[in-house]
């Protein structure tokens, strides 16, 4: 549920990794969006679904101290590397 008044943060997704670019902006301004989420692991989900592009992520979800997320694990094989 989204909150009136809440504020959201632009958050721009490349190739798995997710950075916040600096904008924010209100509920009324992204309503109806599709790259709206209201945790980290919507963002991830949807950024899997729709690809890379702009999404909104409530101002207080993001950790931190963090500057970039990487939304996608790389595999790591089993096995000898011999």
């Amino acid at each position: 549920m989204l909150r009136t008044g809440q504020i959201f943060d632009e958050i721009a997704v490349y190739e798995g990794i997710a950075e916040r670019t600096g904008n924010t902006a209100d509920r009324s301004a992204v309503a109806g969006r599709k790259g709206v989420c209201r945790s980290l692991s919507e963002l991830g989900r949807k950024a899997r679904r729709l690809g890379d592009g702009y999404y909104y992520l409530p101002a207080l979800v993001w950790p931190e101290g963090v500057r970039k997320l990487a939304l996608k694990d790389t595999w790591v094989t089993f096995g000898s590397s011999e």
